[in-house]
């Protein structure tokens, strides 16, 4: 894979011996990272199977509200000289105190990727790769086979916003779990289903092209067995490309009637969808969502399409997806009074910014759109820069905060947010540069009016500032 970053040996030591997660006797299991997207949910499956966890995470603030024993920094002290497993955010440096105490104590140390592995090596798994999309789909999958009554155990980097779809342990025979292709890291996974989402350039510190992003998707679906399916959307190029040779079953979703799971009837109303589900052109059900946005048509049909190949009832399928009720900062509407709405979303790619904006105007038709948006990696900035420039432009308003660098060093990668600024202010967009949150509210206090949409766009620390704004602004209604 020509220019991606792997962990070095020494980071996965011990780790090619599998863990039987489920052995009697196994108890005391320390994750490094706890409070990651990943790792938080992996914590509770790991709970629910029987394991006393505890844990670590250099955000302290993060901690908050975890019901296990953890403690903030990465300290040797943390660890418990007893412990049965150890399990590292793929974040955790190679040099990580805990990580080298385990290794002393010949604990098993495994990363996050490898005990997703182990954990579908003991189920039926269903991996939800792609681009965008993964945590909505996988939650939506998830929803559908419970609605079934199929009790899967599902893992997904995202919060619910109703607690009946959270992450959870199972005791039938699927798990539905996203696939991260950052580093490749969905190698350490072999299932029985795969579904791609499509597929862009994102991780430019792992991927120097879209061609090398196509080679590692293509390595991904190759480990589907023959009497296996792999899912991939009817329009995209890439992801065709990248199943072209594998051995198993390959089934589209998409609003063509090439598609084998097609949406039709598409109807819209101010940017909820409506439409029927139809495999091989013939009806399965008809679905109403109550998450906006035309992408989470996609998102719906992929669920479907797994949901149907686990054994899910169309009945179940169309009451699930009518009762999603979406993701925190998912497009998530925080706060609407009827004069001022604020909502928040995760996004931090061209595409997923593009998507965002567009469904807010349909949401909000003729009102006026401020975007804050914290770039997240100066690698990816730089790369997509214009592409950046481009998405941001739907808007009004724009405030663009300083770079989240995860991973990067501060002299890494010379580009700036102003320059993000001031390419977005070429192609003729209202864009301001602000550096952080106090400079955001001091800028929209004596600005923001009635008839104004406010929405965060943010994969790193701004999680809790739109709810903050739509404090400040609005007398707080929540949506739903």
């Amino acid at each position: 894979m020509q220019g991606c970053t792997t962990l070095p040996a020494s980071t996965i030591h011990h780790s090619q011996k599998d863990v039987d997660l489920f052995a009697p006797g196994l108890a005391r299991a320390h994750l490094v990272g706890i409070a990651g997207s990943g790792m938080r949910p992996l914590a509770d499956v790991l709970s629910q199977a029987g394991w006393t966890i505890t844990g670590s995470d250099i955000r302290a603030e993060a901690l908050a509200g975890l019901p296990y024993k953890v403690g903030s920094g990465h300290r040797t002290e943390l660890i418990d000289p007893h412990l049965d497993l150890l399990v590292h955010s793929d974040a955790v440096a190679s040099d990580d105190p805990e990580v080298a105490r385990a290794r002393a104590l010949v604990v098993p140390v495994l990363s996050y990727p490898q005990v997703l592995g182990q954990l579908m090596n003991a189920r039926r798994g269903v991996a939800i790769a792609g681009t965008h999309g993964k945590s909505t789909t996988t939650a939506m999958a998830g929803d559908i086979l419970s609605a079934s009554g199929l009790d899967p155990t599902v893992l997904y980097g995202a919060a619910p916003i109703q607690p009946t779809s959270a992450s959870r342990l199972g005791h039938s025979r699927w798990l539905v779990a996203e696939a991260c292709e950052y580093r490749e890291n969905f190698r350490h996974l072999k299932p029985q289903m795969a579904v791609v989402l499509g597929m862009e350039l994102d991780h430019v510190d792992c991927y120097a092209q879209l061609a090398d992003v196509e080679a590692a998707f293509a390595r991904f679906v190759s480990r589907v067995p023959a009497e296996g399916v792999t899912i991939i959307p009817e329009e995209c190029a890439a992801s065709r490309r990248a199943t072209a040779n594998v051995a198993c079953s390959v089934e589209t979703f998409g609003l063509s009637p090439a598609a084998t799971w097609q949406a039709a009837s598409l109807r819209e109303r101010r940017g909820y969808y409506s439409f029927e589900i139809r495999q091989r052109r013939r009806f399965v059900c008809e679905v109403k969502l109550a998450v906006p946005g035309k992408h989470n048509v996609a998102n719906a049909l992929a669920a479907a399409a797994i949901a149907n190949h686990c054994g899910a009832s169309a009945a179940a399928t169309r009451t699930a997806l009518e009762h999603f009720q979406g993701l925190s900062r998912r497009l998530e509407v925080v706060a609407d009074d009827g004069s001022i709405a604020v909502l928040n979303d995760y996004a931090h790619h061209p595409t997923e910014i593009a998507a965002a904006l567009s469904t807010v105007r349909q949401m909000y038709p003729g009102q006026r759109l401020w975007c804050i948006f914290e770039p997240h990696q100066a690698s990816r900035i730089g790369r997509l820069l214009d592409e950046f420039a481009r998405a941001l432009h739907n808007a009004d308003k724009i405030l663009v905060t300083d770079i989240y660098r995860v991973r990067e060093k501060p002299t890494m990668h010379g580009v700036t947010a102003a320059d993000l600024c001031r390419r977005a202010q070429e192609l003729g967009a209202d864009a301001t540069h602000v550096a952080g949150a106090a400079e955001i509210k001091q800028h929209l206090q004596p600005s923001v009016r009635g008839g104004d949409v406010i929405v965060t766009l943010s994969a790193g620390l701004f999680g809790a500032l739109a709810h903050e704004l739509g404090q400040r602004f609005c007398a707080v209604r929540k949506a739903g």
